[in-house]
């Protein structure tokens, strides 16, 4: 099988999309399949080059206001038909929901391809960048929901990486078949050890123990801020570090933020970490640590549980699939600074508890194996593949037509144009899974927020 893929970045460009995108096109292409990806260039400039048999295309790109390692990738209509014209993909795959991904929806009506998207964000990580250019949190959001629904109704399957992530679609309109596919974990990389590896505590200079763990880009949406306040309630009955991985564009933020509450011996910014050591930094920590609320799953704390660490995570959206309050964690309410503290406290204080939560993380991670993963995403692409051939997966309208009476006011403070009207969805929403029938009654739905129509205009 011939699969085209696209995504804004593709390492070195680092995130967890980007990783999920290479590892299954690594993936697939060693189990036979011929892949291509069409991606970012990271120096802005377009050139070709390969990885592990994966064919890449590094588009031109200019520099991204909101991520200064994520360029955003750019190439013309015409450009994407002649290299698709030239690789003749069997398939279409996006793990990207922006420019690429919309000039890939219209290659793959104007082709006659069948065509999946992998979701991996929900609108409110929109909200964390957008708003700060202007414009209420609410409507931003409102705004993205309202595109991300018209999106993924317009390929012939849709993956989300867990059920909460894709019950928030389903309630708002999602009707394109769905599949739940874990973005997977390398369970022979991340697993723990007898004993710490002292030449890496060596190589990092890692603090006195204990230690909380925290890696992922440095970002807002993270909420690493969450974890820097907690740090005083915690150094006030008991000394510990917290341990930063990774790299981003609020590190200057966050280090302000240090100073002013006097944690600069007790926080502690680690940077880049390759991908071999980052193991060793697990299994030298204590527990993990998270705050996001914009967590789908959430790599680096399947990478907690798989080294058997403890976590204490915000009880937000994807992260109590893999945290079970009271056996292998707590969840704590998101933007909670002290009762983050209060749990951490109480594993720091009872190592007989922390050790039972360690042993319970390892049994998660089990159904997120890579090999899992990418057997059903080969078995996706198959599945799409014979479905559309045999006539069973008709094309959607690219762009469906809106019509509206006037503006709605939802609050006295907010007033929307009439296209952002919001929707009301039946409480028990149709939507297909994989396995069952193809999914194609019912009008298209432009997203959780659906244009108001005028009967006699009809």
């Amino acid at each position: 099988m011939r699969i085209l893929m696209v995504s804004h970045g593709y390492p070195p460009t680092v995130s967890g999309v980007t990783l999920v995108a290479q590892k299954v096109a690594r993936a697939m292409v060693r189990k036979g399949h011929t892949v291509m990806v069409v991606t970012a260039s990271e120096h802005g400039r377009p050139y070709r080059s390969e990885d592990e048999g994966v064919q890449l295309v590094r588009v031109r790109a200019t520099p991204n206001p909101f991520w200064k390692e994520g360029p955003i990738p750019h190439v013309s209509q015409k450009e994407l038909e002649r290299i698709a014209s030239e690789f003749r993909p069997d398939i279409l795959h996006t793990h990207e929901a922006a420019f690429l991904a919309l000039q890939l929806l219209r290659l793959g009506r104007n082709a006659g391809l069948p065509a999946i998207a992998t979701c991996h964000y929900v609108p409110r990580f929109v909200t964390h960048y957008l708003s700060l250019v202007g414009g209420p949190p609410s409507l931003v959001e409102a705004i993205a929901w309202a595109y991300s629904i018209w999106f993924f109704n317009q390929f012939d399957r849709a993956v989300f990486d867990s059920l909460a992530h894709r019950s928030l679609f389903s309630q708002r309109g999602l009707q394109v078949p769905t599949a739940i596919i874990s973005c997977g974990l390398d369970t022979e990389h991340y697993h723990p050890l007898a004993g710490p590896d002292k030449a890496a505590e060596k190589r990092y200079h890692l603090p006195p123990k204990p230690r909380l763990l925290f890696t992922s880009r440095l970002a807002r949406d993270k909420r690493i801020d969450i974890l820097i306040r907690a740090m005083p309630h915690i150094c006030a009955q008991q000394e510990a570090h917290l341990l930063l991985v990774g790299r981003g564009d609020d590190r200057p933020r966050l280090e302000t933020l240090i100073r002013e509450l006097g944690m600069e011996r007790f926080v502690h910014f680690l940077g880049f970490v390759p991908e071999e050591d980052v193991p060793a930094i697990y299994r030298a920590s204590d527990l993990f640590v998270i705050a996001s609320t914009c967590e789908v799953l959430s790599i680096p704390t399947l990478q907690a549980l798989s080294t058997g660490l403890p976590v204490v995570a915000a009880d937000a959206l994807a992260l109590p699939e893999l945290v079970y309050n009271g056996i292998n964690g707590f969840l704590v309410p998101p933007n909670d600074p002290k009762s983050l503290a209060k749990a951490v406290l109480r594993i720091l204080g009872d190592p007989d508890l922390a050790t039972r939560m360690g042993q319970a993380s390892l049994t998660i991670t089990e159904p997120h194996a890579e090999a899992h993963t990418f057997d059903l995403y080969e078995d996706l692409y198959w599945r799409t593949v014979e479905d559309w051939r045999a006539g069973l997966l008709p094309a959607r309208p690219l762009v469906p037509a809106l019509r509206g009476t006037g503006p709605v006011v939802l609050s006295s403070r907010t007033v929307l144009p009439p296209f952002l009207r919001p929707a009301v969805l039946d409480p028990w929403p149709r939507v297909a899974e994989l396995w069952g029938p193809p999914l194609r009654d019912g009008a298209v739905n432009f997203v959780a927020l659906i244009p108001p129509l005028n009967p006699e205009s009809r």
